[in-house]
């Protein structure tokens, strides 16, 4: 599973790396073996733990791997062990990828990962890694570091630091608004957005293709080239995928028919019920359209995020509005649909890198 963010004219791709990659040993896995190896003057048993406890770990999905590829180069690296007590058994951020909000995306994607399992996380890392980005680590409810019972790393202090996950995924949920409200689902800002409800039979019919152009009797034009996020009513009620407006026509519904009759997924009778004594109707153009494996129920975003979110009627914008812009980022991130808007503006602290141009966690052991 792969994802992709545009950051000015570079290409940053983030790809998971499980069962399929470490059975596989593909270019992704050997990136993201390549990129960990790197850290073997200061972790000199590092090749060792990868090639047996991480490898293992990943074929036998205990183990989750990430690595960042910038314009294919790879840039950064996690790795992760699932259980109640999760590990960050890996975190690395080169010089080329600082100022990107990198490590505020990567933690929150493994805390996803992990959100049916963990009861808390821990991980490890040198003293000088703790004390450099201590700021970073509050900001994930990792309040404090104490001495590490084993020495990994050459040099430095080791030390551990852990958070209970209910407080962990309370940080994740509260950066969800102004982390992701730079990213995009598909090269459309967020921000700029909107969730378009439509009953489940006709959205089964746009997934399967036979149905490309949805028609509402009130709309706007101003959502034409949007990139939007398509609900299904009850008795789904959830987020099911996404799609783009590539058009957006209004006309009489005689005249809309006639050119788009065939694309509409209903017989005439169905249309004519449903456009009633309007004079004019918007046929809605939908292009790149994705469902998702399963659909996200309402019921579980607003658990996750703890909020209550009204059910979308026709369609609303998530223009200002914070608590569905979570949801839909929280389906997207969960269906590996994430993109970054190279023209949005981020929103949150941006976390460094030091002199050494490396942000990395300790890897051994763990």
């Amino acid at each position: 599973m792969q994802q992709s963010l545009e950051l000015s004219h570079d290409v940053l791709r983030l790809v998971r790396i499980g069962k399929v990659e470490g059975q596989q040993r593909n270019d992704d896995f050997i990136s993201l073996r390549n990129l960990v190896l790197r850290n073997e003057e200061a972790y000199p048993r590092i090749a060792r733990w990868f090639d047996s406890k991480v490898v293992g770990g990943l074929c036998s999905g205990e183990r989750m791997g990430m690595v960042a590829l910038l314009n294919e180069l790879p840039i950064a690296a996690a790795i992760l062990k699932r259980g109640p007590a999760t590990k960050f058994c890996h975190l690395k951020i080169e010089e080329s990828a600082r100022g990107r909000s990198i490590g505020d995306l990567f933690f929150t994607l493994m805390t996803l990962d992990v959100r049916h399992s963990a009861q808390r996380v821990r991980f490890t890392l040198p003293e000088s890694v703790w004390e450099d980005r201590k700021r970073f680590f509050h900001s994930f409810a990792f309040s404090r570091a104490e001495r590490a019972g084993r020495q990994y790393r050459l040099f430095d202090t080791e030390l551990y630091s852990e958070a209970q996950f209910p407080e962990l995924f309370r940080a994740c949920k509260q950066k969800l608004p102004q982390l992701f409200g730079q990213l995009a689902i598909g090269d459309h800002a967020l921000l700029s957005g909107a969730v378009l409800a439509i009953q489940p039979k006709p959205l089964e019919r746009i997934f399967s293709g036979v149905k490309r152009v949805e028609i509402r009797t009130r709309f706007s034009k101003r959502w034409e080239h949007r990139k939007v996020s398509l609900y299904a009513t009850y008795p789904t009620s959830g987020l099911a995928g996404e799609a783009t407006i590539s058009r957006v026509i209004e006309g009489h519904p005689n005249k809309i028919w006639d050119y788009f009759g065939g694309s509409i997924g209903c017989t005439r009778p169905e249309y004519d019920s449903y456009v009633g004594d309007h004079e004019r109707v918007f046929a809605l153009v939908l292009t790149d359209v994705r469902s998702y494996s399963d659909p996200v129920p309402l019921a579980q975003l607003n658990h996750l995020l703890g909020v209550t979110l009204p059910a979308p009627q026709s369609y609303l914008s998530l223009e200002n509005n914070d608590g569905w812009l979570s949801a839909v980022v929280l389906a997207a991130a969960l269906q590996g649909s994430i993109r970054m808007n190279s023209t949005a503006t981020a929103r949150v602290p941006v976390y460094r890198t030091g002199a050494d141009g490396e942000f990395c966690m300790n890897p051994i052991g763990i």
